[in-house]
């Protein structure tokens, strides 16, 4: 049932312009902590990788010449901060993306299931920062209109596209090249059933434990639960959750209230029954209609 709902998918979209693979930095010794003698990166099945050490991006181009520049949007899989749903949560959204004529890359950000090797913060998140500079740095190469550059993010990923849309301080140990001189900050956000809470009962205790270890600085928790660090000027929001989600819808309501206390722009949909990491694939549940809210949401920024 999940290959032949992956098959909808890829049928009902009209195929883009698909790049390989290429890392985020350039050489790849420049990527910051990189490590020489980390281990591969390693498949679980045909739909999940581990231990990526070597963070890297795919661009989804749509088809046809637009005549104006078009949004983009950085994709973020899930996996708990340990592996990347990557075909789900990633291929299969860049391609949806471009078929709505925006620019999707997806991008394979450092996790890793190895306790000999972990990555953890702010690896994460200098990756994401630099994917949204990277998208700037070529947005006349792919059309792209630098003021409308977004996120999504499922599970974990959702934390990672909330927490590079509200962290406003420099992050130590990123790099000064000429990609790195363009704003890391993205023009609006969408958290697809996401973890957003790392200081709350209700935490996803396996995110947070792959991320930030066993940290107890109450300083860096709180800078790591987005929802806190909501301002007036933290960009609209598109945020996606159902009721029966093992990660605790709480997690969606706390940044949706922070959104709303703040004047902030926010879109929410919570559905009654859909669960956890269904992607866009169709379960015959609720949350089957989120893809279409998503697209009629869009449209503000590629009218």
């Amino acid at each position: 049932m999940k290959i032949l709902s992956a098959l909808l998918i890829l049928a009902s979209c009209s195929f883009a312009q698909d790049s390989a693979w290429q890392p985020l930095w350039q050489p790849k010794e420049n990527t910051p902590g990189y490590k020489a003698d980390a281990p591969a990166e390693r498949w679980n099945d045909a739909e999940h990788v581990t231990n990526v050490h070597m963070p890297e991006y795919r661009v989804y181009l749509p088809e046809g010449q637009a005549a104006q520049p078009r949004p983009a949007v950085c994709i973020f899989p899930g996996g708990g901060y340990r592996n990347l749903a990557l075909a789900k949560e990633g291929e299969e959204i860049g391609r949806w993306l471009a078929s709505q004529g925006i620019v999707g890359v997806a991008v394979k950000y450092r996790v890793s299931s190895d306790a000999a090797h972990p990555e953890q913060f702010p690896h994460q998140l200098m990756d994401a920062r630099r994917a949204i500079r990277t998208v700037r740095a070529h947005a006349k190469e792919w059309n792209v209109n630098p003021g409308k550059i977004g996120v999504i993010g499922f599970s974990a990923g959702g934390h990672l596209a909330a927490l590079s849309t509200t962290w406003k301080d420099a992050v130590p140990g990123e790099t000064k090249d000429a990609i790195d001189g363009e704003s890391p900050e993205p023009n609006f956000a969408m958290l697809i059933y996401p973890v957003v809470s790392m200081d709350k009962p209700y935490v996803h205790g396996g995110s947070k434990t792959a991320l930030l270890g066993q940290a107890k600085d109450a300083e860096l928790v709180k800078k790591c639960s987005p929802y806190l660090q909501v301002t007036r000027q933290t960009p609209p929001l598109f945020v996606v959750q159902s009721a029966d989600d093992g990660v605790s819808p709480l997690n969606s309501l706390d940044i949706v209230r922070a959104a709303q206390e703040k004047g902030v722009p926010v879109e929410y949909h919570l559905y009654r029954k859909g669960g956890h990491g269904y992607g866009m694939r169709k379960q015959n549940k609720p949350t089957d209609a989120w893809p279409q809210e998503a697209e009629k949401w869009l449209k503000q920024f590629n009218p």
